[in-house]
């Protein structure tokens, strides 16, 4: 192998690293996406149940209150 092919060779993988290292970075992104989707979508069924529970009703208080001593 001469010395250009080799050149050639190296910037060819050179190249290959660099699309690699874009499309990792761009499949990370895609992660976050999803998971932030994911995270606000259980968010909002979490609401929706939360929408669903009546509030207890508040106790009764006569006013008394025990003395401290």
């Amino acid at each position: 192998m001469d010395t250009t092919a080799l050149n050639e060779l190296i910037a060819q993988v050179r190249g290959t690293v660099t699309a690699l290292a874009e499309a990792e970075s761009k499949l990370t992104a895609v992660k976050i996406e999803m998971s932030d989707q994911e995270y606000k979508a259980r968010l909002a069924a979490s609401s929706l149940l939360l929408n669903d529970i009546a509030p207890l009703p508040k106790a009764a208080s006569s006013g008394w209150l025990p003395s401290n001593g």
